[in-house]
């Protein structure tokens, strides 16, 4: 036998041998960056979701805007037309009011909908398992 076998104290009976520093230091920082990207992407994720929320809710909102302006016009209109010729206008104006206000409200309870998902609870409350 030559010195070579005896040198080496490790028993590398399973095949494998133990890692130097440079080699653990290597895996741990291997690890490190694998968990920075890991966090990035899951950020990442939250921003994307939080960036679709903002523009249904947004649509909503302007949707909301534009019909509830509409039905102050509408209502304004409809009840000068009214006064100056007092024929049927009276219920022309009320349909549309009455339109105008279903679909901003309903679109105003949508957009209040989407905000709601804006908020993490987890991030208020400091409930986040991972941090």
């Amino acid at each position: 036998m030559t010195d070579d076998h005896h040198s080496n104290s490790v028993d590398r009976s399973d095949g494998q041998s133990a890692a130097s520093p440079v080699e653990q230091i290597t895996l741990v920082l291997d690890d490190v960056r694998a968990l920075v990207k890991a966090e990035l992407r899951y950020f990442q994720s939250r921003l994307d979701y939080s960036r679709y929320v903002m523009k249904w809710s947004l649509l909503f909102g302007m949707i909301a805007i534009v019909t509830l302006s509409g039905a102050a016009i509408a209502l304004i209109l409809g009840t000068l037309l009214t006064l100056a010729t007092h024929i049927g206008p009276g219920w022309a104006t009320f349909v549309t009011v009455l339109g105008f206000l279903i679909i901003g409200l309903t679109s105003g309870f949508a957009a209040r909908h989407w905000m709601k998902k804006v908020h993490f609870t987890e991030i208020e409350n400091d409930n986040d398992d991972r941090t």
